[in-house]
């Protein structure tokens, strides 16, 4: 399950994993009543549920966080995919984080996660492990949200009681959609190569955030003001080394990888965002950006 945060991933994932730079805190994407961390809390002792940052994840997931009720910065970041995947599709996440583990030269490599057929695990020696298995085909993904707070071990624990949680998982939508997002939902699924099953927007501080995915990949556009992540990303897009100009809003700019951001006139702030790697094409996240750009005008 490839994973990423919010940080310009234009990746930049998930559950499918970034650099310090994606690793930047997002407010939470909306989540149906009941999430997982709710059902699960109750089953663990000394832990709490609380609400978790936003990654960007292929499947798209809904995210919720596990906290430690004597220590605050001890929890766990988890994520449950909106819906199941084939072995085949599974396999191919794992071989995503494989290679942006390979990419990042990580102090660890991804091993078997122990918890049923296709699982894996990371145990970087500097930085939070995470854990992705399967509980009833839909994806979870379990990671440290703080580096050195918490073990690996930690979170098959916690991976087991998902597995023989009473009840089961908790019912997920495939959609959450705004219609001002629909303007970018063809150049969008070129991105994908294929029809988006799954959607995940929102309005954040009233800037439109919009997902579209696959049970394999993820595009997502996400926008803020002044301060804001995706202000922080625009600068760092074009401050890139192999940033150029690009024809979108008053001011746009797409590194040679494709990373892509742009503001507008009235300085929102937009950037876009793909998982993984290879769901990155130039002219296509260009399409995309000029397709949504009327959404914040």
């Amino acid at each position: 399950m490839r994973r990423i945060t919010a940080g310009v991933a234009v990746l930049l994932l998930g559950l499918v994993a970034c650099d310090s730079h994606t690793t930047q805190e997002v407010v939470p994407t909306p989540t149906p009543a009941g999430n997982l961390c709710e059902r699960l809390a109750p089953h663990l002792t000394g832990w709490k549920a609380a609400a978790a940052a936003s990654r960007l994840t292929a499947p798209l997931a809904d995210n919720c966080s596990l906290v430690d009720t004597t220590q605050e910065l001890h929890r766990v970041w988890v994520a449950l995919s909106a819906i199941p995947v084939t072995d085949a599709q599974f396999a191919q996440s794992r071989k995503s984080d494989i290679e942006w583990v390979t990419g990042m030269q990580y102090a660890a490599k991804v091993v078997d996660g122990e918890l049923g057929p296709g699982s894996w695990a990371v145990n970087p020696a500097a930085a939070a492990p995470w854990l992705v298995f399967r509980a009833d085909n839909r994806p979870v993904e379990l990671r440290m949200v703080n580096d050195g707070s918490g073990t690996l071990d930690e979170l098959r624990s916690i991976a087991e009681t998902i597995v023989g949680l009473p009840g089961g998982l908790p019912a997920a939508p495939t959609m959450i959609a705004q219609p001002e997002c629909a303007r970018g939902t063809a150049a969008a699924e070129r991105l994908l190569g294929e029809k988006a099953m799954l959607r995940r927007d929102t309005l954040t501080d009233g800037y439109l955030w919009c997902q579209w995915g696959s049970a394999t990949r993820t595009v997502a556009v996400r926008s803020g003001g002044l301060g804001s992540d995706p202000a922080l990303d625009f600068g760092y897009v074009k401050g890139g080394f192999t940033s150029h100009r690009v024809n979108v809003g008053a001011e746009g700019w797409q590194q040679a990888d494709g990373q892509l951001a742009f503001r507008t006139a009235k300085n929102a702030y937009i950037e876009l965002m793909a998982t993984p790697d290879r769901t990155l094409h130039p002219d296509l996240l260009v399409a995309l950006a000029q397709a949504i750009a009327p959404a914040y005008e």
